[in-house]
């Protein structure tokens, strides 16, 4: 019999009390860190524009279009290329989870952080991309106030 054989039990029996004394709870979990990858949209896909294009209006979505939001990511606009940087959150969208969970994607410029986004009080405005777990028809979104949501896009992904 080889010499750590009788250890085992005593191996496995520590690690129970262990786990036990310290079960793991909600709020020993922390966020992790990063985003959803950022991976291309196959042909396959088909990606469409929840809104009626109109240049001279800036749209959010609506409070109640918030039960679908599946992530959400604010931070200081990283490129003058707005486009790229609307596309990457559209990718995000389809690198969310096994490519199907994510349904809809809004990017903006000037969007207002939300009170308890990573701790913080919120308020400020800051690029931001969420992500949706169904399909948001246009009744899903608002005009944004004055100067916010700037820059706008939406899209419905469809894979």
């Amino acid at each position: 019999m080889h010499p750590y054989v009788p250890l085992i039990p005593l191996v496995a029996a520590l690690f129970d009390q262990i786990a036990r004394a310290h079960p793991a709870t909600a709020s020993d979990i922390v966020p992790r860190a990063g985003g959803p990858p950022i991976l291309p949209i196959p042909p396959t896909c088909s990606v469409t524009n929840p809104l009626p294009a109109s240049p001279s209006a800036s749209y959010v979505p609506t409070l109640s279009a918030n039960d679908a939001l599946l992530y959400s990511a604010y931070y200081p606009s990283f490129s003058t290329n707005k486009t790229a940087m609307a596309e990457q959150c559209l990718q995000q969208c389809y690198g969310y989870g096994y490519h199907v969970e994510c349904r809809t994607v809004f990017w903006a410029e000037n969007l207002v952080v939300p009170a308890g986004y990573y701790g913080t009080p919120g308020g400020k405005l800051s690029t931001g991309c969420l992500l949706f777990n169904r399909t948001l028809l246009s009744s899903d979104f608002e005009p944004a106030p004055e100067g916010q949501a700037t820059d706008w896009f939406a899209a419905s992904l469809a894979c």
